[in-house]
């Protein structure tokens, strides 16, 4: 009997043990089927969030890669995220492009705009580190943006007197000088920093004026456009300040322009040319003194360097001034009589090569680049169009050793199509000179170089006598014919500059109709140097022969 209740009670234990197996796999299961519903659930969310371009939903935390809390980041603040190929469930904590920080999924949504903010492309880091253990904040115009509970260990970006200002993303923040805070010199140098900026210093701005330190709005828009196409920037008052300070550093080729003058000229420049223009005052805690030599951080606050433009200046040394080349002021170099030569060429060929040229308009390829070495050897400035229309203008000075180079057609030996001489020894030689283009006649495509520019010569009235007298048809035509004619030629060439009479041939009603079409200039014959009192839209030109000898050449020149 006894035997018997023991097996019962035995039978009884295993089936309650049993049961309670069958609980827990039961349980189990079910837990494990509501994990995986749970981890599919989150997985779907990540996926659902995840964006490369997010925003802060909250005030939320900062994690590290543990998923340790190290801080607090505010509401609606714009991340990058860490690009990730394939999400899983382990990415709940999204890595903060550039950083070592983490933030919950749970606490972001995409970004609707990936806009970042405009940063001036010119400064460049301190070559400084700052590092602290203690709790640190950054802000963004006063305003908590990220704490760091551990403190931080992070390049600087620049500072000035009361804080640090550091990267984080596109974003610049601030944080606050303190004791406790460590800066430290670090190895590693940065390339392109400046060594020096160019201050140009004007004394007077005004629309029109003849003093010596009294110079034209127009002039000054002259002489920054030549800054910017020889690749210099500009800075403002504040940058060059911080700079001078060692709170900033900028890349090569700064140039800071200050005026005296604060009226209606200097902010048309400024809204014009996008520079700042300013002056200096007593708060800045610096003066200049005009000594023609570049500024740098070793000058003393009561004497920095700076460069004085005169409006007697030439345009060239705006742009040795911007280099940080000593400039003396050697008074003024050109008498209100300079002349230039303005030389007329045609055709080119290579006898060399078997080429043959019967016309007297064309020229040997060996003469030319006889020419050519000859103005190199001698110093001369060959100008460009714009150039020569500024100082015809009285908005430039250019040096009395100057020239301008112009062909007429676009045939035999100019383009890249008919011989291609005339681009390859201005490159060559690096100097300039302006084609007159029939632009209905040939592709503009082919004569593409920085040393050539292209100018109007009608579209398609280069005809030689078309009248009953003799003159070419630009001459015979009428006012709406010869309009609608350069027109044409504009829509091609897109360059209002300069307008050359095929033939040298004119009357008042195409005199009249490059005028109204907005023409600087034009030029003629006329076998005389061109001056400043010459009619803008009558302008004289040397014509280039094939019997021109070394010779002749020296002296039509100088």
């Amino acid at each position: 009997m006894k035997k018997e209740k023991k097996k019962k009670k035995i039978k009884m234990k295993k089936k309650w043990f049993l049961i309670l197996i069958i609980g827990i796999i039961g349980i189990t299961t079910l837990s494990l089927i509501g994990y995986n519903q749970l981890q599919k659930n989150t997985l779907k969310q990540l996926k659902k969030i995840y964006n490369e371009y997010v925003i802060t939903t909250k005030n939320t935390s900062l994690y590290n890669k543990n998923g340790k809390k190290i801080g607090t980041i505010t509401k609606n603040i714009p991340l990058q995220l860490e690009k990730i190929k394939k999400i899983t469930i382990k990415n709940k904590y999204l890595n903060i492009e550039g950083t070592d920080y983490y933030i919950s999924y749970k606490d972001i949504k995409k970004n609707k705009t990936t806009d970042q903010k405009k940063e001036e492309t010119y400064l460049l880091p301190l070559n400084k580190e700052i590092q602290t253990k203690n709790k640190v904040t950054l802000k963004e115009e006063g305003k908590d943006i990220i704490t760091l509970n551990n403190g931080i260990k992070t390049k600087i970006e620049s500072m000035d007197d009361k804080n640090y200002y550091v990267r984080f993303q596109n974003q610049l923040l601030s944080i606050k000088k303190q004791k406790n805070i460590k800066e430290k010199e670090l190895k590693d140098k940065i390339e392109g920093i400046a060594n020096h900026i160019s201050i140009i210093h004007y004394e007077r701005i005004e629309a029109d004026c003849g003093e010596d330190n009294c110079l034209k709005a127009a002039s000054v828009k002259a002489h920054i456009q030549r800054l910017k196409n020889d690749g210099f920037y500009f800075i403002t008052k504040d940058d060059f300040i911080k700079y001078y300070n060692n709170y900033q550093n900028v890349k090569e080729n700064a140039v800071l322009l200050l005026s005296d003058s604060q009226n209606e000229a200097t902010e048309q420049i400024k809204n014009e040319m996008q520079v700042d223009l300013s002056s200096i005052t007593e708060n800045d805690g610096i003066k200049i003194q005009n000594t023609n030599k570049p500024a740098t951080r070793a000058d003393q606050k009561e004497s920095i360097n700076a460069y004085l433009a005169k409006n007697y200046t030439i345009i060239d040394n705006y742009s040795r001034m911007a280099k940080g080349e000593e400039v003396p002021d050697n008074g003024r170099e050109n008498s209100g009589n300079q002349s230039i030569a303005v030389l007329n060429y045609h055709f080119f060929f290579d006898s060399s090569i078997g080429e043959e040229c019967n016309e007297s308009i064309c020229l040997e390829k060996a003469k030319f680049k006889e020419q050519l070495q000859w103005l190199q050897d001698n110093g001369y400035k060959t100008l460009t169009i714009q150039e020569f229309a500024d100082w015809k203008d009285g908005i430039i000075e250019i040096p009395d050793k100057s020239v301008l180079l112009t062909i007429d057609d676009g045939a035999k030996g100019t383009g890249a199509h008919n011989g291609n001489i005339l681009i390859p020894l201005l490159e060559e030689y690096k100097m300039h000179a302006t084609l007159f283009l029939i632009a209905g006649w040939w592709d503009i495509s082919n004569y593409q170089s920085p040393y050539l520019d292209i100018q109007s010569h009608t579209y398609n009235l280069h005809y030689e006598a078309s009248c009953s007298d003799g003159r070419g048809k630009v001459a015979c035509s009428n006012y709406d014919e010869v309009k609608a004619d350069l027109q044409q030629s504009l829509d091609v060439i897109r360059d209002k500059t300069s307008f050359c009479f095929p033939f040298y041939s004119y009357d008042n009603e195409s005199l009249q109709a490059v005028k109204d079409l907005g023409f600087r200039i034009s030029f003629i014959g006329g076998n005389v140097k061109a001056r400043r009192s010459n009619n803008n839209y009558l302008i004289p030109r040397y014509p280039v022969l094939d019997d021109i000898s070394l010779n002749g050449f020296i002296n039509m020149v100088s």
